[in-house]
Order: C-alpha cells, then structure tokens, then sequence
C-alpha cells in the first residue's frame, strides 16, 4: 500500500470545520421528509386493513411503494444530471405534498378503495425516488470532500431517528385520533421540507456534459436521455472500483433479503416472540444503525474503504450465521445490533466512495444505476428465502429449515468478504482516488457558508 494515499484524513481542522448552512438546510429538508415517510410505514398499511383484509392486496400497497426504484431510479439519475438538483427535489417533494393532500381528502370523503390507494402509493414512491436519489447527488455541492464521511453520517442518524424512531409512535397518536390526520400531517411535513430547500441559496446544476470526442459538437449541445442513460451504466460498468462494489452490494442485500423473508416466522416459532416482543427485536437494528451514524464518522477516515468494506461484510456473515446456529433471543438482540452497527458504516463508505469516485455531471446517474443493480437482488432474495424453508421442512424440521436461511446468508457474506478482499483490492481503490482527486471530484468548487 503507497504511503501517501487518497483516503488518508486531511488535518484535523478541515474535517471538523463546520459543515455550513446549506447543509444543514439540505439535512432538515431530508429529516423531515424520512419523518413523514416513517408516519407512512404504519398508516398506509394501517388504512389498507380498512379497505380489505386480503393479505395479498395489503401487501401490494407496500410493494407499491418501492417498485418505482426499480422501474424508474435510472431515469431519476438521468433527469438528476439534467437539471439543478434542488429544483428536482424541490419539484419532486412539491407533487408529493399535493398527493398527500389527495389522499387525506379520500379518507375523510370515505371514497378509498385499494386500486386508488395503490395507485397514489406508487405515485408516492415515484416522486420519492426522485427526491431521495438526488440528495446523495447533493451532498459533495454543499460540503467539502474532506466532510463527506461526517455529513453522510449525520445524514444517516437523522434519516434513522426520524424515520424508525420517531415516525412509527408518531403515526400510532395520530391514527388514534384519525386516519385523515396521518396522511395530513405527512403531506405538511413534505410541504415543510419543499419550503426548507427552496430557501437554500447556490445554483446546484451539474457540471456541464464533455461534447463526444471527435464529433466537434458544441460543449452546449444536450444529448439524449437515451444517451446520457447508456453513458452512466456504461461508466460504472467500466470503472474498476463501483462496478465490483455494485455487485458486492447487490449479493448481500440478496442475502439479507433471504433473512428478512423468514424474520416474523423465525421470531414467532423458533425465538418464541409475540407481536410486542418482535416489535422490540426489531428496534435493535435501529439502535445499532443509530450508534453506527454517530460513531462511524469519527474513526472512518483512520480506516482504509477496502479494510472497512472486507470487515463489515465478515461481521455480517458471522452475525447471520450465529443467528441460524443460536437461535435465542440473547443472540439475536447481539447479532442484529452489530448487524445494525455494521450497515451504516457499509452505508457511509460506499456513499462516499461513490462521491469520491464520480464526476459531478454523472453522479445522479452512477447513484441511481448501482441502486438499481444493488437493490434489484432484494426481491430475488426474498423469493430464495421462502423457497429454502419451502423446500427444506419436509426432510428437516421446521425449525431447522427457519434457521437455514440464515444460515446460507452468513456463508454468502463470509464468500462476500473473501471476493472483496481481492476485487476491491486497497491499492485499485487508491488509485481510483487518486484518479478522481486529480480531476477535482467532487464538489472542488462548492461554494462554503
């Protein structure tokens, strides 16, 4: 490893200089929109059993809410290097108010059915995807490079309060008072957050498109969607670093999906939980995301990307394997706060790697392509879940087949950690840093508070 490397922490000054006003504005408009979104996670589900008590069509609602990232997160990385981002979410954040706004009027006209719930849901989740992705985006505009870890820190603890904190006993007081009230104060909440960015001062346009070499086009001239779509794949595909970190991603997200398929039912029958116990094991990853947002940032930059990436992936396959092998809940309450831990600082690094690593006119594009090449596994693993416990209750037993997805999820991550030690070597990541900090990525110009 070359002494002098990228990632080596900058004085001591410039990191912990403050992070200035407009990211703060960008922090408070990103916090109260994950608070409203937190209200939603219990009371658009809560308002579905009102409407039916179809399981299936209850769950549709939900599923209805995370499929625009798969149909539509790459057009939302093209449109993001388009435009000027804060416009985008401004945009995005105002249509989702005014759907809000629609839907606390069909509650309290009684005129809701699931059709036009799942279709507002949808509608919901689209503008979400637009909102969401090109606040990464944002980011290394409003912040030095040398802040990135520390601001997409606090951006995850605020994202993770708001959001499993606060958000779910929040919803619990308003649906007591009434359904209409949720969504209503969701909508106000957006509203708030569109108002906080619209305040923000700064033009936030992406660097201006390179014209392609030897056509002699005018710099101005704007390509295509189509084009400007192939050209982000086509550089993460090609960049030595992300496209290994996409897949990496992409296996373990499938790995964890396989677990959570199967968590209610392992909880009820093998961990031996009610409903109020298993609400209770499941605030013990918030916690742990929680304590990992707010120490992370502190020792990150001490800490090579490739030595954190290799680490988190080995923690994860261990504390998947202790649960399938344990199976008590003292184990699980330990595993799934490392588990909890670990995700942010995962989360954290490959944020501000993909930051470091991407030209600012494409970066909405390589945040949107590697969401979809990463997350695009979660419904895979989940359908691989349930087929494992499917397929192995019958010569098993069923506590054993509950237990195997675990099981199979921690050797998927320990194979993850061996892969990643050798496709996301520490000298191939130094040298795509040093890469990027020659062309000046990211943010070299944003302006400070």
């Amino acid at each position: 490893m070359s002494q002098n490397v990228p990632h080596t922490p900058p004085n001591e000054r410039g990191r912990r200089a403050p992070l200035g006003g407009r990211f703060h504005q960008l922090l408070g408009a990103v916090g109260l929109g994950n608070l409203g979104d937190g209200i939603a996670v219990v009371a658009l589900p809560w308002y579905a059993t009102t409407l039916t008590d179809d399981a299936l069509l209850i769950a549709l609602v939900g599923a209805a809410t995370r499929l625009p990232w798969l149909c539509l997160a790459l057009v939302a990385g093209v449109v993001g290097d388009r435009t000027d981002r804060r416009t985008l979410m401004v945009r995005a954040g105002a249509v989702k108010a005014m759907l809000l706004v629609l839907l606390t009027a069909v509650v309290v006209l009684g005129a809701g059915s699931i059709p036009l719930l799942i279709l507002i849901a949808l509608l919901v989740g689209a503008c979400e995807v637009f909102f969401d992705n090109t606040a990464q985006s944002m980011v290394p505009a409003v912040v030095s490079r040398q802040q990135l870890e520390r601001a997409n820190g606090l951006l995850q603890v605020v994202e993770r309060v708001l959001n499993k904190f606060l958000g779910a006993p929040l919803a619990g007081a308003l649906l007591a008072v009434s359904t209409a009230w949720a969504f209503g104060a969701q909508a106000a909440l957006v509203l708030l957050a569109v108002v906080v960015l619209a305040g923000m001062r700064g033009d936030f346009r992406p660097a201006a498109e390179d014209p392609p070499e030897g056509t002699g086009e005018s710099a101005r001239q704007r390509p295509s969607i189509g084009a400007m779509l192939r050209e982000g794949l086509v550089w993460l595909w090609r960049h030595p670093v992300l496209r290994p970190l996409a897949l990496v991603s992409g296996a373990s997200n499938l790995a964890a999906a396989m677990n959570g398929a199967v968590l209610v039912l392992f909880a009820q029958e093998v961990l031996g939980v009610g409903a109020q116990g298993y609400g209770l094991l499941m605030t013990v990853t918030a916690f742990g995301a929680v304590a990992g947002a707010l120490v992370v940032p502190s020792f990150s930059g001490r800490i090579h990307p490739s030595s954190a990436m290799v680490g988190v992936l080995t923690v994860l396959g261990a504390t998947a394997l202790a649960v399938g092998l344990l199976r008590s809940v003292p184990g699980f309450v330990v595993c799934y706060f490392l588990t909890g831990f670990v995700s942010t600082w995962w989360n954290i690094t490959l944020i501000s790697l993909i930051q470091r690593l991407t030209p600012d006119r494409l970066r909405s594009r390589v945040f949107s392509a590697h969401r979809t090449v990463s997350w695009g596994l979660l419904s895979v693993g989940m359908g691989l879940g349930g087929a494992l416990v499917s397929v192995l209750e019958g010569p098993w037993s069923r506590e054993w087949a509950l237990a195997a997805p675990f099981v199979t999820a921690g050797l998927i991550g320990l194979a993850l950690a061996v892969a990643a030690r050798l496709v996301l070597a520490p000298g191939l990541v130094d040298r795509a840093l040093s890469d990027a900090e020659a062309r000046g990525e990211p943010g070299s110009g944003a302006r400070q508070d």
